[in-house]
């Protein structure tokens, strides 16, 4: 029911341990896979470390309420011989998949790690092009088409095994999907963290993040709808899968990622904040999402399904919200979120909907924290 596929590379459920800090070693991701998580994508790696980046910068994340952070993550703790010698069999060992993770900024390191790599039972490679704080430092290769087509061109005979191409947000997102597309790339993995951001501490002015500059990359729930789109415009404008990653909390997000033509997802600052656990919440809900819609017997039945509307002309008339009396709390967010006159609360608590001047925003659908008020779209 909640195997997949990305490519030819199987998956017993469509949940993959994205590539970070927490992807250091494999010790996370082997806590998370009895929860339901399929694979990992290990930390960037490559065999040059600047010599103005000997470890991570710290602070490394700031936290913005309970669901979104900036991170300054680069470097490795640990050399990229640890995963040659020990991680990869550990890995593999416990059934997982493996995908390597490579920094796409520099070619020759990516050429020598897929070299050493290949004898050993990787299931893919993935080349990130899209750092969004480093490439603010050391320029963005997310934008950079001909640094794609020549990094691909240089390392896809390296290997007859899948090459994962990383982006993230930028305005010229399906031209760099296209790109990698006719360089060979066998998926387009979207979004990285967007930005970079910045927070500053009130009582001194300084940055939150330890990276010179205080600039981190945007990752956590405020990124998902961005997420969402990107993974939306690359799946109708490519032939490739794509793998979703960006701001995945819960089933209902992974659900909207596979309507939106993802194969899998990739999951990391939802596992960093609240642990291993959020796989089985996930993989719960979604084995219910499945029992309770018959039109879909299985995840790759989801997989594109919003597709349909991608040609659609502009609505410009929609359903009346309905207000349900028996989930009503009576706290009145409805009313205050309503700048439109189509809504009104009686000294008795009870909600009336005036169709002559309700917009149909479903701003009140939005803001009800009880499912009160619903709408059809």
């Amino acid at each position: 029911m909640l195997r997949t596929k990305v490519g030819n590379l199987e998956l017993p459920t469509p949940l993959i341990l994205g590539s970070g800090y927490i992807t250091e070693t494999p010790d996370f991701f082997l806590r998370s896979q009895k929860f339901g998580c399929s694979g990992i994508v290990t930390r960037s790696l490559r065999t040059d470390i600047p010599a103005d980046r000997p470890r991570v910068p710290a602070p490394r994340y700031h936290i913005i309420g309970q669901d979104t952070m900036l991170n300054c993550e680069w470097k490795n703790e640990h050399s990229w011989t640890e995963w040659r010698d020990n991680w990869v069999d550990e890995v593999k060992m416990s059934k997982g998949t493996l995908i390597v993770s490579l920094s796409g900024r520099d070619i020759g390191s990516c050429q020598r790690l897929i070299e050493v790599f290949e004898p050993l039972p990787v299931d893919a490679y993935e080349i990130n092009v899209s750092c969004s704080h480093s490439g603010a430092i050391h320029g963005n290769l997310n934008i950079d088409i001909e640094w794609l087509g020549k990094l691909l061109s240089q390392i896809r005979s390296k290997t007859s095994r899948p090459i994962w191409v990383k982006l993230s947000y930028s305005p010229i997102l399906v031209a760099m999907a296209k790109e990698a597309e006719n360089q060979g790339a066998d998926a387009i993995v979207c979004t990285n963290t967007i930005g970079p951001g910045l927070a500053l501490d009130i009582e001194t002015g300084r940055p939150m993040l330890g990276i010179r500059g205080g600039a981190g990359g945007v990752s956590g729930k405020a990124i998902f709808p961005i997420a969402l789109r990107c993974v939306y415009e690359i799946a109708n404008n490519t032939g490739i899968p794509v793998v979703g990653v960006g701001g995945i909390f819960e089933a209902e997000d992974v659900i909207q990622m596979l309507m939106a033509g993802a194969s899998a997802v990739q999951l990391y600052t939802a596992p960093s904040l609240y642990g291993p656990t959020v796989f089985k919440t996930i993989v719960d809900d979604l084995t219910e999402f499945i029992l309770t819609h018959q039109q879909f017997a299985s995840v790759l039945d989801i997989i594109g399904h919003s597709r349909k509307w991608a040609q659609v002309e502009h609505q410009f008339d929609s359903a009346h919200p309905i207000w349900h009396k028996e989930n009503c709390k009576g706290c009145g967010k409805c009313k205050t979120v309503c700048h439109f006159g189509g809504l009104s609360i009686s000294d008795t608590k009870e909600v009336a909907i005036n169709t002559s001047k309700c917009v149909s925003c479903t701003a009140c659908v939005g803001i009800c924290p009880h499912n009160a008020i619903t709408a059809t779209y």
